[in-house]
């Protein structure tokens, strides 16, 4: 038998850097949101903020810009749809603005602004957090009706520093604890002079989002094993263990950086509790969301697939 199985990540929750991070940690949202990620990359760019922020009765506008570069782009986010805030025509609504005091300018607090929280005083219990982050995927991914003018490539473009799964562990305590995480942020330096490093480091969290699998079967095959053996998929553990095992081995081998994860895993696909006990020919993996992920010399996007060839014990971009 022969056969190959491709497997599609997304993020279900947006990218968020590290202060932001630790923000939704006891939010139940985080829970349910990203209860089923399993791999997460920790990610280095320059901060993005917003500015000129207004709100009337109906949107919320102004710009997402990152300081270190000088790009610029104009949104505009009408406040009643779906997964904003979803009750029509409610008169009472606050705002509340976290600034970055990395780059606070005290005579114009409105060029600074990290965070915005929307809250409703009616409703206790609703909040809702957007970022920079929060508009641009949401944009991308056409969860929210949002307008953006200007040119946002560059915005979504990330140095990769680690790579990790969470398989036995909620992945959000996982990070939390996580010493690795610790002796990143200790050790790593801003891009930009001055900022905060939590500020730049952003976490992304990965879970499956769909399985594909081409088998060819012959008739001896019926034989040598269990017929509802033929048509099982990998159990999703077994992917996850791969699938970070791939995505370390396919980084590591840029010509000028080394990750900071310690096992680079140099004999896969070869290894265990992954997938090379499953016998495909070929792996290949894919995240669905538009971003650019690099590392060195090595870059991947939405277009891209990490392309794992067992008899040649190649790991290529596709």
């Amino acid at each position: 038998m022969r056969k190959t199985i491709q497997v599609e990540f997304k993020n279900p929750l947006g990218i968020f850097n590290l202060d932001d991070f630790s923000y939704l940690y006891n939010d139940k949202e985080l829970k349910r949101i990203a209860e089923d990620s399993s791999l997460y990359f920790i990610l280095q760019r320059p901060c993005l903020i917003f500015r000129n922020i207004k709100c009337s009765t109906k949107f919320l506008t102004g710009e997402i810009s990152q300081p270190l570069t000088g790009i610029n782009i104009k949104f505009q986010l009408p406040l009643y749809q779906k997964d904003v805030i979803e009750t029509e025509n409610i008169s009472n609504i606050e705002l509340h603005l976290c600034y970055n005091k990395s780059l606070k300018n005290e005579e114009n607090l409105n060029d600074f602004i990290d965070v915005i929280i929307i809250k409703i005083p009616k409703e206790k219990n609703f909040t809702k957090l957007i970022t920079p982050d929060t508009i641009l995927r949401s944009h991308y991914n056409k969860n929210w009706k949002v307008n953006i003018e200007g040119e946002t490539k560059k915005l979504l473009e990330f140095d990769v520093k680690y790579i990790g799964h969470s398989v036995k562990q909620f992945i959000a305590k996982r990070i939390k604890n996580h010493s690795n995480i610790q002796r990143i942020l200790t050790t790593s330096l801003p891009i930009q002079k001055g900022m905060q490093i939590s500020k730049e480091l952003c976490i992304c969290l990965l879970e499956i989002n769909d399985i594909l699998e081409a088998k060819t079967i012959s008739p001896n095959d019926y034989g040598s094993e269990n017929n509802s053996n033929l048509l099982k998929l990998p159990n999703e553990e077994s992917i996850y263990y791969d699938a970070e095992k791939a995505y370390i081995n396919f980084f590591s081998k840029s010509k000028n950086n080394l990750l900071e994860n310690k096992d680079l895993y140099a004999s896969y696909p070869k290894g265990t509790n992954g997938l090379f006990d499953e016998k495909y020919e070929n792996i290949i993996y894919n995240i669905q969301d538009v971003i650019t992920l690099k590392y060195g010399d090595k870059e991947l996007n939405n277009k891209n697939v990490i392309y794992v060839n067992r008899k040649l014990k190649t790991v290529e971009k596709k």
